[in-house]
């Protein structure tokens, strides 16, 4: 962006979130949504609470289902896998869901059927991938059910 031209509120919040400090001598940044993981057990979700703003303000600017289901997915990524203990923390320092989602109101600003595009091919890949994942976990489940039921017996 030019420097005269000021910084949206999303990308400001999104920044506060993901990158506001840096750490000294590297490149690696990062805002409060890693150090709000750190809370034991509420965190990440607080977090995600936080990034839900980006969310409403996609809903708001009238962002097709596709649009809206990627940046919810960059959320639930940002909380699901942000919940794991230290691992997680690093994964929020990468990820950065809030400028990714930030980064996707501008686009559907200035590129909206760009973005629908580039969203929809995201959007049914994870979901054809999570189908499969959940299939895969009902069937495991199944299986150890099974297991359970047929010691009992």
């Amino acid at each position: 962006m030019s420097q005269n031209k000021p910084k949206s509120k999303q990308k400001q919040f999104a920044e506060l979130l993901d990158s506001r400090f840096t750490i000294p001598g590297t490149k690696i940044s990062f805002g409060i949504d890693p150090i709000i993981g750190l809370i034991p057990g509420i965190g990440d979700w607080l977090g995600g609470v936080a990034s839900l703003y980006f969310l409403v303000h996609a809903v708001i600017l009238g962002a097709r289902v596709t649009i809206i289901l990627r940046m919810l997915l960059n959320i639930l990524m940002d909380i699901i896998i942000g919940s794991i203990p230290v691992m997680g923390e690093i994964f929020d320092v990468g990820w950065k869901a809030n400028l990714k989602n930030a980064r996707l109101l501008e686009d559907l600003e200035h590129y909206p059927e760009e973005t629908e595009r580039q969203s929809k091919v995201i959007v049914w890949s994870i979901g054809i991938l999570s189908v499969i994942i959940v299939l895969s976990l009902l069937y495991l489940i199944a299986l150890l059910f099974a297991e359970i039921i047929e010691t009992i017996l």
